[in-house]
């Protein structure tokens, strides 16, 4: 399926909704893995993030006709899945376990390999240490408040730009690396009380969520 600009499918979805939605089912194919891997990192388990995903592209259904500006989709639908996840924990009065760094698809694979993961063939012990260094970082992004694990999804696991994030937040660039910086602090402290070792590594290198 081709890609089209945000312009182009904000403008076709503004034409034809809701008379026909040729438009909008190509709008959910082009963001789907997207927001699906947003809802699954905020969620904390698969279920709960296809339910939230879901949620989040019935108010883009429901909204798009009202979006002055067709430049900011992006940033706008991910607004949606953030306010929306948010709202979900909230109301479930929890925050997740873990914040898991890798999307699993409905037929339980991975969706994507995180981009510290190298591609050389691992012995046993390095395996092991792997997959103990990726719990780390999932547990200690799990106790982080909403604001904190927000902000430190969107740069270091999305790779967001800070102008992105403040599109995406609707707050001001200095409040956005402000946030982050504090984020990173927060994530640090959770990371050397969870895992001592690796904080300590983590400390040093002074990459919070990439290796």
């Amino acid at each position: 399926m081709e890609k089209l600009t945000s312009e182009e499918l904000v403008g076709w979805c503004q034409r034809t909704l809701p008379e026909d939605t040729r438009a909008f089912e190509h709008l959910v194919a082009q963001y789907k893995s997207r927001i699906y891997a947003t809802t699954y990192r905020l969620m904390g388990n698969q279920q709960e993030a296809e339910d939230q995903a879901q949620e989040v592209f019935l108010k883009v259904y429901r909204n798009i006709r009202n979006l002055q500006e067709p430049a900011t989709l992006p940033a706008w639908i991910t607004r949606i899945a953030i306010n929306t996840c948010m709202d979900a924990l909230s109301r479930q009065q929890r925050r997740p376990q873990t914040t898991p760094l890798i999307p699993i698809g409905p037929d339980g694979e991975s969706e994507e390999e995180p981009r510290y993961i190298d591609t050389r063939i691992l012995t046993p012990e390095e395996a092991a240490l792997r997959s103990e260094l990726r719990h780390c970082l999932q547990k200690a992004l799990g106790k982080l408040d909403q604001t904190a694990r927000v902000a430190l999804v969107l740069r270091d696991i999305d790779d967001h730009s800070y102008q992105e994030i403040a599109e995406t937040l609707a707050i001001g660039l200095s409040a956005v690396k402000m946030r982050i910086h504090r984020a990173r602090l927060a994530f640090q402290q959770a990371l050397e009380h969870i895992c001592p070792d690796v904080g300590k590594s983590f400390k040093r290198t002074e990459q919070p969520v990439q290796s």
